[in-house]
């Protein structure tokens, strides 16, 4: 490819257009495969003009790997026109081949990466012997490992495609806020010009009348005319968001794109028969929950080839038809997605899995469907060898931790005559989500509605006891039962038997269990933060929000909790219900950032520590002046008083010199190392990777 000179907004446009180009021809060849043979010539021809237009493009932008790629491309399907035949099924892998090497190009252009000519000669000359009639198989098949087609991480290119007519409603959108501003510094206007009439009445040594009638006239109009405004701006806030997520909605088919491929190269390579069945694909969901789920779903349904359907052997031998079924649904329900997977194979081992559980330490399970939910334990797979197929011994814990992290839960059971299901439950965007905020143990949480069945209130005559079932019945209906302080590791309230306790009642149907709190304050929408890369190792939680009040909640992983409240003990229930807190010593937390102080100090609370908090060096310096604490956690980069510098200053003080001080910090070179430590500090601690309990240890060891 010729580089210099190349216009960028041209190469992008054909990027753009590759993309979905390639993903057009992919579905044409696998749609040739199965259709009868009048509808094959129809397609192939097709295929050979949706070829020609690609050649044209990649001609004009001069990329010309994919030019001539392209354009061996259009002399097989040329030959095959001529003489009046449909293509074998070895041209067809051929041509799928071709296809793959297309679509890298763009992802590598994509990334400003060059392309090498090289690396299409291995494809180019397949082509040329396809033409001639001798096409060679890829090199993997002939040493007789058939190739499995990559995994991609996702056919999604970050890029929302808009009509025009979207793109001016958000404009004239835009406008009505541009007004607002203009009123609002009118309003602003207003105000200054009545205090300084206020200003004036206060320095006369009589009241004027009149100058007080204005000033209250003039408060009067200004308060009118800020509730006007404020309702024309909520109204066009209301319609710009409307637009905004309507723009960010795609069908669901485009998550699936890519599954009948794989499904195709599986099945081809592991002798096994299967078809695809794909519904609901016209529904629309925000392409974040897209994105996310995309994985999921190639996961799932290669499990179902490796694990699930049968040869077609087996399948005559057990009744059923030779060739599997393997179906993924979506239907909308409440303000929920639902994508079901599920196949009509051999459905699950039970015994396999709970020798596999075991062999990983998990503990006995209580019933069938707990016992089905441990294959999605890390270290659980039923796989007898690690094979390509079967994931290379990778379990079902990947989807798990991938649908929790979307705030979604996932369930697994026996299909209807046999086979596996999985049934994926998601919000329909990750932007925002309408939370119930629930108090603990001091402490705001959040907890996404989607997963609340309702809630209630109960006795605390009516909990377990130490000795009984972790039971609670609520309505005629058993259910299990977690204490949410408890779980957190936060101090709990002491309950008197004639107590009644608010009680939040979560999970999938037939699996619910209740939880504990020491209130409920509301329901409200809020905007959903991402706990970033470094801390979403922690499972409790989900992500993070602001309250309107300001202050940090954070979001509750639903999927977690209930799975606790599965294993909880009534005689952990009893202790956490009714012991006393024992004395706690005191930690100040120092970081400028209020989700990773908040965090901390969860964190450290759960550990056993009371905890105060400071969002700079010079605040905290300013508390110590007046507070006794036991050790200070500090960040490095902070505004005003940075960790460094904090350090510094204790050390230097003879009040605070032994006080002991770790730095939890970003900066990890050899050089901040030991600075930090070079000023004073008893250790240093990497957020990069960091680990909960390695953090709490090194807490004890320095206090």
């Amino acid at each position: 490819m010729k580089a210099t000179g190349l216009d960028r907004q041209l190469l992008e446009l054909f990027v753009q257009e590759v993309k979905e180009r390639s993903s057009e021809i992919e579905n044409n060849l696998l749609t040739i495969e199965k259709a009868e043979a009048p509808e094959k010539h129809k397609l192939q021809e097709r295929l050979l003009r949706i070829i020609h237009s690609l050649k044209g493009a990649a001609g004009l932008v001069e990329v010309r790997p994919v030019e001539a790629v392209c354009h061996r491309m259009e002399d097989l399907l040329s030959s095959a026109a001529h003489e009046s035949r449909t293509l074998a099924r070895a041209e067809l892998d051929l041509l799928l081949a071709a296809t793959d090497a297309i679509a890298d190009a763009a992802r590598a252009l994509d990334r400003g990466e060059p392309l090498a000519e090289a690396s299409f000669q291995d494809v180019l000359r397949r082509l040329e012997a396809g033409k001639a009639r001798k096409v060679e198989p890829p090199a993997a098949a002939v040493k007789g490992h058939p190739p499995l087609p990559p995994i991609r991480a996702s056919d999604l290119d970050g890029s929302v495609r808009m009509s025009a007519d979207q793109l001016d409603t958000l404009l004239y959108q835009s406008g009505d806020l541009v007004a607002s501003r203009s009123r609002i510094r009118l309003r602003a206007e207003q105000a200054l010009m009545l205090k300084d009439q206020a200003r004036r009445l206060r320095s006369m040594k009589q009241i004027n009348v009149e100058e007080a009638a204005n000033i209250e006239t003039g408060l009067r109009a200004l308060a009118a005319g800020l509730t006007e405004d404020a309702n024309l701006f909520r109204g066009s806030v209301a319609a710009l968001d409307h637009e905004v997520r309507r723009a960010r909605m795609q069908l669901f088919s485009e998550t699936c794109q890519g599954l009948p491929r794989m499904v195709r190269d599986m099945v081809l390579a592991s002798g096994k028969a299967a078809e695809l069945r794909i519904s609901g694909g016209e529904i629309e969901i925000d392409r974040s929950i897209l994105a996310g789920l995309q994985d999921s779903l190639r996961h799932l349904v290669r499990n179902a080839i490796g694990h699930g359907i049968e040869t077609p052997e087996e399948r005559r031998a057990a009744g059923k038809p030779a060739i599997g079924r393997i179906t993924v649904s979506a239907v909308l329900v409440g303000e929920s997605l639902q994508v079901r997977v599920e196949d009509d194979g051999r459905g699950f081992d039970i015994e396999s899995i709970r020798k596999a559980a075991g062999m990983a330490g998990l503990p006995e399970p209580q019933d069938e469907r707990q016992g089905l939910r441990q294959a999605f334990e890390p270290g659980v797979s039923t796989s007898a060898q690690v094979t390509e197929l079967s994931g290379r011994g990778i379990g079902l814990d990947i989807v798990k931790n991938a649908v929790e992290r979307m705030r979604g839960t996932v369930d697994v059971s026996h299909a209807p005559g046999g086979g596996a299901a999985f049934v994926l439950t998601l919000p329909l965007t990750l932007a925002t989500l309408h939370a119930l905020e629930v108090t603990a143990g001091g402490q705001v949480f959040a907890v996404d509605t989607a997963s609340i069945r309702r809630v209630l209130r109960v006795s605390a005559k009516d909990l377990p006891a130490a000795g009984e079932p972790n039971i609670l019945p609520v309505d005629g209906q058993s259910m299990c039962v977690i204490d949410l302080a408890g779980w957190l590791g936060l101090p709990s309230r002491s309950y008197a038997g004639t107590d009644i306790l608010p009680v939040v009642v979560i999970g999938p149907a037939g699996g619910e269990v209740a939880v504990l709190v020491d209130g409920v304050a509301g329901e409200q929408e809020l905007l959903a933060r991402s706990l970033g890369a470094r801390l979403s190792n922690i499972g409790f939680y989900s992500g993070g929000t602001v309250l309107p009040d300001g202050r940090v909640a954070l979001l509750l992983n639903a999927a977690a909790l209930a799975e606790a409240a599965a294993t909880e003990t009534a005689a952990s229930i009893a202790t956490v219900l009714r012991t006393p807190t024992p004395p706690r010593r005191k930690v100040l937390v120092v970081d400028d950032s209020p989700a990773i102080r908040t965090l901390e100090k969860l964190i450290l609370e759960a550990a056993g520590y009371d905890v105060v908090m400071a969002a700079d060096g010079t605040e905290a310096w300013d508390y110590l002046q007046t507070h006794d604490v036991d050790i200070v956690v500090a960040d490095v980069d902070m505004p005003a008083m940075d960790g460094f510098r904090l350090t510094q200053t204790i050390r230097e003080s003879a009040s605070f010199k032994d006080l002991p001080v770790i730095l939890v910090t970003g900066r990890e070179t050899p050089e901040d190392v030991a600075r930090g430590l070079d000023m004073g500090a008893n250790a240093y601690v990497a957020k990069a990777g960091f680990d909960q309990q390695q953090f709490i240890e090194t807490i004890r060891q320095v206090v």
